[in-house]
């Protein structure tokens, strides 16, 4: 079955099908999204594309991958048979993205000799390592589909790289595709978590309409079920309710950190996640301490007021 790693980059291309095909094979204009499955043998490749490529129907074969495979090739001729074989034995080309820096991997093409010595299979395939690409580079592309990329490239785990990729996600509506840039942001930027977990949290409503939180709610709730649904969403609220009181005070300490203590205090009491939300949001835009001490004065006395 597919891991839960592997859904991001399907959701990836599966939403900008286009900007992938444009990436890979320049020119290829997208005709159709393919089922994941191939068939019998139940393999799942990560994206497959129908195109049209110098006038003709083709498959395009996408396969990320975020550690070393010797045998990668191999698995890529596989997934490139199947693929033919199911859809009309159609020409397809295969690539590999490779998440991360996974040492001297294998290169095309790949080979197999017979005991003789004689070549019995000659497979081409493409192969994309995202870390000996410059953020510019892939700036320079304009896919949209490819930004939340941008931090796993060579020089990806910066501030100004990230704030480029949330402005323009943002501009394009790209709403699942932010969620995604937020979670690959967070895999190589562990050297400012905290950074990262304050600059989103300003749209934390706006990734809350993502189909992929909405899938990784739903995906809680069913692990909850097996020790007691009750039990599950309660402690999934606590765990909702901490993240976002942790925000909520990372946000103070950032901004007014005089008032950190009094904010603790204040949010210590609030068991409303929608409340908090919209907490977040209001103190993200404050802009000096006396609105802050106006906040916590209703959070304190009147927390209904917080939704004007």
């Amino acid at each position: 079955m597919p891991k839960p790693y592997d859904d991001a980059m399907k959701k990836l291309v599966g939403g900008n099908p286009q900007d992938f095909l444009s990436w890979v094979l320049d020119k290829a204009e997208f005709m159709q999204q393919l089922p994941y499955e191939l068939s019998v043998e139940n393999v799942y490749a990560d994206g497959l594309i129908e195109a049209m490529f110098v006038g003709k129907r083709t498959l395009v074969h996408l396969e990320f991958q975020s550690s070393y495979d010797l045998r990668i090739g191999e698995r890529l001729l596989e997934y490139n048979v199947l693929a033919s074989r199911q859809y009309s034995y159609l020409p397809v080309y295969s690539y590999v993205i490779y998440l991360k820096d996974c040492g001297s991997v294998p290169q095309s093409p790949f080979t197999r000799d017979s005991p003789v010595g004689e070549e019995v299979i000659r497979f081409q395939y493409g192969s994309i390592e995202l870390h000996r690409i410059t953020s510019r580079e892939m700036q320079q592309t304009d896919l949209v589909g490819l930004l939340p990329l941008l931090p796993l490239t060579k020089d990806g785990a910066k501030r100004e790289i990230i704030e480029d990729m949330i402005t323009r996600l943002v501009a394009a509506e790209q709403t699942e595709s932010l969620w995604i840039g937020y979670a690959l942001a967070a895999k190589v930027m562990k050297h400012d978590l905290q950074w990262l977990r304050r600059r989103f949290a300003v749209f934390s409503d706006f990734l809350r309409d993502s189909p992929v939180y909405q899938e990784v709610l739903e995906e809680g709730l069913e692990k909850g079920l097996e020790t007691g649904l009750a039990r599950g969403r309660e402690e999934g609220l606590q765990q909702e309710l901490q993240r976002q009181r942790d925000t909520l005070i990372n946000i103070t300490l950032d901004r007014f950190p005089e008032l950190v203590r009094q904010m603790k205090k204040e949010a210590s009491d609030v068991d409303d996640p929608a409340m908090l939300s919209r907490l977040i949001v209001k103190l993200s835009t404050a802009r000096t301490v006396e609105e802050v001490k106006y906040l916590l004065l209703l959070l304190a006395d009147d927390p209904d007021r917080l939704e004007n």
